[in-house]
């Protein structure tokens, strides 16, 4: 390999990395948007989408459906709404439709990446997406509880045990979760 080639290869892999990270971002607010609409479409309540953990940010209101955005690339978000004037079953859909959107959106990668030119910078850039997006993928549906503040941060639930619990408890239509005053 000629030192043109390994340099060019170095930056690939640099770009990659960097695309990676904003692939989390951009699949984080494409899966809470996932949530967010169904939310919006099964009942009729405002819905809030947070983006990243801070206490700064900004916030945009289209309709019923507030983004705040707290950090610049977040890893994690949240959709917001009063879970205990809801079915099970809604709650279920509005859970189920997170990983659905990230899964199309591995798909459409995946799809679109298997008719492209190995190594291009095109290539690269999907190729970061359809990773990133598979990570948050495994995160929504293995049934786990994590703290994304660490130890002593608020416990969050994966989608698949947030079903999971609905489902098991008895009588329980959901916990009320927690909806930001200016709702």
């Amino acid at each position: 390999m000629d030192e043109q080639s390994a340099v060019e290869l170095a930056v690939k892999v640099i770009g990659l990395f960097g695309l990676y990270f904003v692939g989390i971002s951009l699949g984080v607010l494409l899966h809470e948007l996932g949530h967010a609409l169904t939310a919006l479409f099964a009942t009729r309540q405002n819905v809030a989408i947070e983006l990243g953990r801070g206490e700064k940010g900004q916030d945009f209101q289209i309709g019923r459906l507030i983004i705040k955005t707290k950090s610049l690339l977040p890893r994690y978000g949240v959709t917001l709404y009063d879970r205990s004037r809801e079915t099970r079953a809604r709650q279920t859909l509005v859970a189920l439709c997170g990983p659905l959107m990230t899964a199309v959106v591995c798909a459409v990668c995946l799809w679109v990446l298997l008719s492209m030119a190995y190594g291009s910078w095109s290539w690269l850039v999907l190729l970061a997406l359809c990773v990133a997006n598979f990570r948050i993928l495994i995160v929504a549906v293995w049934p786990i509880a994590y703290r994304p503040d660490g130890e002593k941060g608020e416990v969050w639930l994966s989608d698949a045990l947030d079903i999971w619990r609905m489902w098991t408890r008895k009588g329980d239509d959901g916990a009320k979760e927690r909806l930001d005053e200016d709702l």
